[in-house]
Formats: structure tokens, C-alpha cells, sequence
């Protein structure tokens, strides 16, 4: 069987509020998420997780059950338990490719509108958009699904003047890059900025995790072609759904698309 680099074995704590399958199934989930355990690769044996983790056969397998519905691994009976998702994406070359990538994920996936609401700008959302504190923005709450398990939430920040020509329909159906581009206000550059968190009450139901999981955190700035910003966007996600992997090359030479490799689709921000 392929294999890969053994766990490290954490005492898992017996505390009340964490259950000791849902702290295993963390552990793996990081295992693979993190590469090192990719897709093909069979995770330790049942008896194996139970000796290293000391814990019992039925924690064990309500871990990897959780896996399971994730889409993350398939049990085979008598063979193994098997990594068949790894969440690795990349990062576009350039903003046409970019683009390209949104349409492509745009077709494979649902986006369902929470809200469109005007409202106090937060502080970090002001400051971005270079407006004064405390400016009015409109607020776009959105989930993007894969068939029915959810990508990410995000929350999009407008100026009210380019967020009231947006509504729930046009926003459920047509990117914001090709709405902004649609108005004559087209994305040229785009900044990130990736962290993580831990999920609260409202992203755990969100995203149909639990309240604690850990999640990515990623910030964006969308800029015009004169260098204003006109959009910030703030999106949380299950590690599983997203990875970086970047590319450093020797001076002069650009990463060509062999350098890189796109296992997951539609993980894009907008």
C-alpha cells in the first residue's frame, strides 16, 4: 500500500466540549490537507490509530466516518482506508487567466445570497476602500456550493453607489469580477491576504462544520484599471477545500503550467 510520513501522536485531551473522535478527526484531516497524506495514499490501520491515539475502535471510526462524509476518504473493505481529496489549488498567473478560472467554477457550482444590506463600513473594509470611517457600504452575504456541500462563505463590501445597481438575482447568477466588469468598473489587479480562524457559531453552520474547526481566512482588495479599489472581500473555508501551493523559480524564468497543478476546482473568491 502507498504510504506517507507517520502521524504524530498528541495526547488527545478528555475534556469536556471536545468529543475525542471529532479532535482525531481533525488530526487526519490536517494529515491530508497538508500533503501528507495525498490522494491514493491509505491512512494507518484501525488498530494502529487506536494504539497510537489510545483511544477506542469506536472513536476511531466515527473520525474516519466524518472523513468520510467529507468527501475526503473511502473505506475499502479489507484493503485500507484510502485518501481520494487533497484541496490543492493554485494561484492565477494573471487576471485573464484568473477570470477564466471564475467562469470555469461559476459553471460547476450554486451560489446562495444570505443578504444584500447597506451598512457602517468596518474599519478594515473602510480603510481598503480608502473611505472615512464609519462610510456606508452594502454588505453581499453569499455561500457558493459544490452540488450540496458548501465551498465558502463570503462577504463582499461595496460602495453603495456600485452596490445598489447589484441585486439578489444578478448576484446569484454572474460573478462580482463580471458584474463590476459589466458596469464599466472592470477588476485589473486583485490582493490576498491568507490567515486562519477558527469557526464561529454563524461560519461552523455556514459551512456545515462545527463551531471551533479550524478555517481559512482570506481577504481580498479588487482594484480598477486607474488603481481604486472597488471591492473588498472577506471569505472563510475548510482547509479541505483550499490549499496554495506556490511556485518560486529562478530569476528571468516565469512558472509555466507544468509547474503547477489544479486537482480541485472552482476554488476561486468571487
Amino acid at each position: 500500500m502507498a504510504g506517507a510520513a507517520p502521524l504524530t501522536a498528541p495526547i488527545l485531551p478528555r475534556s469536556p466540549g471536545a468529543s475525542l473522535h471529532h479532535q482525531l478527526s481533525t488530526i487526519l484531516r490536517a494529515a491530508i490537507t497538508s500533503g501528507r497524506f495525498g490522494p491514493g495514499d491509505y491512512l494507518p490501520g484501525e488498530n494502529n490509530l487506536v494504539s497510537t491515539y489510545a483511544v477506542s475502535r469506536a472513536t476511531v471510526r466515527r473520525a474516519l466516518l466524518t472523513l468520510e462524509g467529507d468527501g475526503l476518504i473511502e473505506r475499502r473493505a479489507g484493503k485500507g482506508t484510502r485518501v481520494i481529496a487533497s484541496g490543492t489549488s493554485i494561484v492565477s498567473r494573471s487576471m485573464e487567466s484568473h477570470k477564466r478560472a471564475l467562469a470555469r467554477g461559476a459553471k460547476k457550482t450554486t451560489i446562495r445570497v444570505l443578504g444584500i444590506d447597506e451598512m457602517a463600513a468596518p474599519a478594515q473594509v473602510a480603510a481598503a476602500l480608502r473611505l472615512p470611517d464609519r462610510s456606508q457600504v452594502v454588505a453581499i452575504a453569499r455561500i457558493r456550493y459544490l452540488g450540496k456541500r458548501p465551498l465558502r462563505y463570503m462577504i463582499t463590501y461595496l460602495e453603495p453607489d456600485v452596490g445598489a445597481a447589484l441585486d439578489r438575482g444578478s448576484v446569484e447568477t454572474t460573478t462580482i469580477v463580471e458584474l463590476l466588469e459589466q458596469m464599466g468598473r472592470p477588476v485589473q489587479r486583485a490582493e490576498d491576504e491568507i490567515g486562519a480562524t477558527l469557526a464561529d457559531p454563524l461560519m461552523a453552520d455556514a459551512l456545515g462544520r462545527r463551531a471551533g474547526d479550524p478555517l481559512l481566512e482570506m481577504t481580498r482588495v479588487m482594484y480598477d484599471s486607474l488603481g481604486d479599489p472597488v471591492a473588498y472581500q472577506w471569505t472563510v473555508l475548510s482547509p479541505e477545500v483550499f490549499k496554495l501551493r506556490v511556485v518560486i523559480a529562478s530569476e528571468g524564468r516565469v512558472p509555466s503550467l507544468a509547474d503547477v497543478d489544479e486537482l480541485q476546482p472552482a476554488t476561486e473568491l468571487s
